[in-house]
């Protein structure tokens, strides 16, 4: 049976989400569908605003809402943080690694946000990922010290070294979160490749 054509679009629109195949997605049109029709408009309300009220702040990569009030300007929560570390600046892949480093730790640097990482086969080059920016802020700010927040993925690896050399060159220290066995782990369940990192950012007690 032909399924209405608005129908199809809306599976077809709820497929780019990542982890949502075709059976996904045709489940969560049905239940759209099936539910209260105010909560549909607004989840619709809330996907017009990352067009009109969501913008991407140019200096940090940081996700922000765009202030009508104040002739269109940014208010991004990462560049107006107060009582703010100005030495400290933080690299991850995502704005979503912002959260959840904000929820897990007592950091109180600034962040920058690359666009995902290095991947050249994907057409990812260093301005896609934003390292040009990057460059530009660590050349004029006084910063003394970047951690490397990005992940343990070859591409993630590739980042942070090229990352690091840019670091280099304006004489900042650069960090990189410690990474091997994982807290209640078991040495017995681990992949080869985690007990070697393990092993090799290993500390004297």
């Amino acid at each position: 049976m032909i399924k209405p054509k608005y129908l199809e679009n809306l599976i077809d629109a709820l497929t780019i989400l990542p982890g949502v195949g075709r059976k996904s997605a045709q489940r969560m049109a049905y239940s759209l569908l099936q539910s209260n029709i105010e909560k549909s408009l607004f989840l619709s309300e809330q996907l017009k605003n990352i067009e009109t009220k969501i913008i991407k702040c140019e200096k940090c990569g940081m996700y922000s809402d765009l202030e009508p009030s104040m002739s269109n300007q940014i208010n991004c929560p990462n560049c107006n943080r107060e009582n703010v570390n100005n030495d400290l600046v933080c690299v991850v892949e995502s704005a979503s690694d912002v959260y959840t480093i904000e929820e897990s730790t007592n950091y109180n640097g600034y962040y920058f946000v690359l666009q995902g990482n290095l991947s050249p086969i994907d057409g990812r080059g260093p301005s896609e990922i934003g390292l040009d920016k990057l460059e530009k802020r660590l050349s004029e700010k006084n910063i003394k010290e970047l951690i490397l927040a990005t992940n343990t993925t070859i591409e993630g690896e590739a980042t942070a070294h090229y990352i690091k050399d840019i670091a280099t060159k304006n004489n900042i220290n650069v960090s990189r979160l410690a990474f091997g066995l994982p807290l209640n782990g078991e040495i017995g369940f681990l992949d080869n490749e985690t007990i070697s990192h393990a092993f090799n950012e290993r500390k004297i007690l």
